[in-house]
């Protein structure tokens, strides 16, 4: 078995240590809860696709900073760009932010940052090059490509986990999984194990998966509502995205290119 495929084992057993005495609570309820912030008839894309945004690393392009027409932030967002600036959160969202074009029963208290369609983000810089606030970038921003609604949307309808195009990271990652797609094929049988790890209901999976779908949650609609479903199920914290990464990795590669991996030793 490859090395890999051993650390992200390890690591799936390791997130035991986040259990609660006793186990998880309210488990049920709060899988309720999740589904309707997020349906199930977005899985595997959900979780695929939160796989895939752990291990992407952002190039800083700045493609995202001159394509995407408006840009919401939400006071947590305001909050946390106007400590890294080094200014008030009042200053800040007055200099930088107006209000939603969405009515507030739609959206909340977010805010819009102030730019005209066709115009970069204020923050992106092409000689840095890309974001200026890159540490501190609004949740939507964090949450691009992978988790955006449309990506989602084209997933579920495509039923596969989708390309980027022109997206460098994306085409990075997309390398590594096929090299540790064709490392797999040097092992007989491995593909099959791949794929019936993620189907098998082993207790490491399980909370793998669970853990995993939080971490989208948190990446889709931040942190305070991710961090109360943990509390339910009498988590201490969410798991922390390198925790998540090495499972991550076999969890992206089972449904990217598991089906292949079966058959690929019988067509050599």
């Amino acid at each position: 078995m490859s090395w890999e495929t051993n650390s992200g084992l390890q690591a799936m057993r390791q997130l035991s240590r986040l259990l609660p005495p006793g186990g998880l609570k309210d488990r049920e309820k709060v899988e309720r809860d999740m589904e309707e912030m997020i349906s199930r008839d977005y899985e595997p894309y959900f979780s695929g696709n939160a796989a895939l945004h752990l291990l992407a690393e952002c190039q800083r392009c700045g493609r995202c900073c001159r394509e995407e027409k408006s840009i919401a932030v939400s006071i947590e967002d305001c909050r946390r760009i106007a400590r890294h600036l080094g200014l008030s959160q009042k200053r800040f969202m007055m200099e930088y932010t107006r209000p939603h074009s969405l009515k507030a029963a739609a959206v909340g208290s977010a805010r819009l940052l102030c730019k005209e369609e066709g115009e970069p983000c204020p923050f992106y810089d092409p000689l840095l090059p890309g974001c200026r606030i890159h540490p501190a970038k609004p949740q939507v921003c964090r949450a691009v490509f992978y988790l955006s609604k449309m990506n989602l949307l084209l997933c579920r309808e495509e039923k596969e986990i989708k390309a980027i195009p022109g997206c460098p990271a994306d085409a990075l990652l997309r390398e590594r999984l096929a090299q540790f797609r064709r490392n797999l094929e040097d092992e007989p049988g491995a593909g099959e194990r791949l794929e019936a790890l993620f189907s098998s209901h082993r207790p490491e999976v399980d909370l793998f998966l669970l853990l995993l779908r939080l971490k989208g949650l948190e990446i889709y609609f931040g942190g305070d509502r991710a961090e109360r479903l943990a509390r339910r199920l009498g988590l201490p914290r969410l798991a922390q995205e390198d925790e998540l990464r090495a499972g991550a990795l076999l969890y992206a590669a089972s449904l990217i290119y598991g089906r292949s991996l079966s058959g690929a030793k019988q067509k050599k």
